[in-house]
């Protein structure tokens, strides 16, 4: 098993991308017009994070780089693969998600918890500094994003516009 900090930035965009798809399909299937509104804007926000994300991945040079052990790799790749939320739509319609717009960030927040936690992982078994720095970067990314995700959850609970 080959599992390098390459492959793990490809992971991180692979994630962005099937973030952005989860909430596109989960806004047409969705009938309320104020939770398609937000699925769109998270759809967005992820599609902006994949395209920082496949930025940074240029900094990383695909050859030469170091193999993470066989018990690194498998932990990391079991962490991974939990973290794109795990429960799909079926999981958000019984959380009344797709008419709920605070379903819909409660969801949000837990996956981008998960999120963080796979990255604080990347900074801790990076193979090199040029790695370390850019998963630093995109944990601080995942950070800034559940701050935006808490507030934006916090004014949809007050009934506050923006």
């Amino acid at each position: 098993m080959r599992f390098d900090d390459h492959q793990a930035v490809s992971i991180a965009v692979e994630m962005e991308r099937r973030g952005e798809a989860f909430y596109q399909k989960a806004a047409r299937v969705s009938r309320n017009a104020e939770t398609v509104a937000l699925l769109h804007v998270l759809a967005a926000d992820e599609k902006g994070h994949m395209a920082d994300f496949l930025s940074l991945s240029n900094r990383l040079c695909d050859s030469g780089t170091a193999s993470y052990d066989e018990e690194t790799a498998a932990y990391l790749t079991a962490v991974a693969a939990d973290i794109v939320f795990p429960g799909g739509l079926m999981e958000l319609l019984s959380e009344d998600g797709l008419s709920n717009p605070e379903a819909v960030l409660r969801y949000a927040i837990r996956s981008e918890k998960d999120s963080i936690l796979f990255y604080s992982e990347m900074v801790r078994h990076a193979l090199d500094d040029n790695a370390r720095n850019v998963f630093e970067e995109i944990l601080c990314a995942e950070r800034r994003h559940l701050s935006q995700l808490v507030r934006m959850l916090e004014r949809v609970r007050t009934g506050e516009k923006g």
